[in-house]
């Protein structure tokens, strides 16, 4: 992408480019031509970019004004309230034009760079091809694996969990939501609130019953025991699960991660009805302090690069949960009214948005998420919900063209300034069938922007 000079030369200028951005530069630029003079919007003070364009087609550069496709003059106003700023002091500053000379061979590479990029789809297919082993599966929540003290690949592990600090803190501090399942143990941890073994039924309920039944039986031994009972006596009358404990072939390594040892030389010790509480006390402690204290010192090291993580403790697990994987409050029509914004055709009672307010009153969880995904990019929500949304959720009036009726057309928006423009349907089921399709085929593309 080349700067174009006020005296017509040209030099070299490279931009950052957001994945939006980059899409969008490619879904709007003419296939028809091979370069086009673009004028590019930048903000003065945060340097954040715009590519103004219509739902057609980027404007072009004539003389040094922005015009249309249908020759409309564009101005620099119309562009202010739908770029995306770094700083929210930016808002409604004067936009700088830049004049630039774009081609479709740049154009193209940056939609290839938004292709390569790995991304979890809404309901969509596996884009690894569905390889399983693309990713993690913990529907109670992520929290830190085990692993042994020394092993091939700790070192990067904890770069992981270093940037994944850094990443977290400074969502905090920019109050940008993460859409990142993580477990409620992990945000005790956080907080510095300590874990204990019931903790381990938030992230692993199998494992957490099993070892209440080790402890259970262990005690039972005990009692047992205490009370004159021979050993070999006790170990066919003490059954864990239908089985003889020693029949378990169990050893004090963690379960399914034999590399991890509970106890220095744990391969050779095999667990007994007499050693078996010993051994649930090992892996409740391997799994909540001693095989993840590395894990969480590389997260609050990298946390504690933006601010201090000790400052947390003010907020209760649940509380920092809310504020860093955002709202997930359930929707109902009062709400949704005051936080729709009508505009451009539209007013508060017009029959669209009642429909509107209905359909998302009566979506779930998943669609909820989808909406919210193909509106704002995000699927979730700040905290304080749909009100505290910014800038607000808009909904304006999408006109046909003829011999086109509102019918023919799927609702589109504008992601970065969560600007929904929704045709006048003939009926609520109309708006609703055309609506999901719209939140379903429109995920991760710029088809429908």
């Amino acid at each position: 992408m080349r700067h174009c000079g006020e005296v017509g030369g040209l030099r070299q200028e490279w931009w950052m480019l957001s994945d939006e951005e980059a899409a969008y530069l490619h879904s709007a630029f003419p296939h028809d031509q091979e370069v086009i003079d673009h004028m590019v919007l930048q903000c003065p003070e945060c340097l954040s970019v715009n590519f103004p364009g219509t739902e057609q087609s980027l404007v072009v550069n004539k003389g040094g004004k922005m015009t249309s496709v249908s020759g409309k003059l564009m101005r620099e106003q119309d562009y202010r309230a739908v770029t995306r700023h770094v700083s929210d002091a930016c808002t409604d500053v004067p936009l700088t034009s830049v004049p630039v000379r774009v081609s479709a061979v740049e154009s193209a590479a940056a939609a290839r760079m938004v292709a390569a990029t790995p991304a979890a789809e809404e309901g969509g297919e596996d884009p690894a091809g569905g390889e399983e082993d693309a990713y993690v599966h913990a529907p109670h929540g992520l929290f830190p694996s085990p692993f042994a003290a020394e092993g091939e690949g700790c070192s990067k592990v904890l770069s992981h969990f270093a940037f994944l600090g850094r990443l977290m803190g400074k969502a905090l501090l920019d109050q940008r939501p993460v859409d990142l399942p993580l477990s409620l143990p992990f945000f005790k941890r956080m907080v510095g609130v300590g874990l204990c073994a019931d903790d381990i039924a938030l992230i692993d309920p199998p494992l957490h019953t099993a070892l209440r039944n080790m402890r259970a039986l262990a005690a039972r031994h005990a009692e047992a025991a205490a009370g004159g009972g021979e050993e070999g006596a006790l170990e066919g009358e003490l059954l864990l699960d239908g089985c003889r404990v020693s029949d378990l072939c169990l050893d004090f390594t963690m379960p399914g991660k034999p590399d991890v040892e509970l106890v220095p030389g744990g391969r050779d010790r095999a667990v007994t009805l007499s050693n078996l509480g010993e051994y649930a006390d090992c892996v409740t402690n391997m799994t909540l302090v001693g095989g993840v204290h590395r894990q969480f010192a590389a997260f609050e090291g990298g946390f504690n690069e933006v601010f201090p993580m000790r400052h947390l403790r003010v907020f209760s697990p649940e509380e920092l949960e809310h504020h860093i994987r955002g709202d997930m409050e359930a929707w109902n029509a009062e709400m949704l009214r005051s936080s729709i914004k009508p505009d451009h055709g539209f007013h508060e009672q017009s029959l669209p948005i009642l429909w509107l307010v209905q359909i998302m009153s009566d979506m779930d969880r998943k669609e909820r998420r989808l909406f919210m995904r193909f509106i704002t990019g995000s699927p979730t929500l700040p905290a304080g919900g749909l009100r505290k949304l910014n800038p607000r959720l808009t909904v304006v009036r999408k006109e046909a063209e003829a011999p086109l009726t509102p019918d023919d057309y799927l609702p589109s928006v504008m992601t970065c300034a969560n600007y929904l423009k929704l045709p006048d349907y003939s009926c609520l089921g109309t708006m609703r069938d055309r609506l999901l399709t719209a939140m379903r085929e429109g995920q991760l593309s710029f088809l429908l922007s």
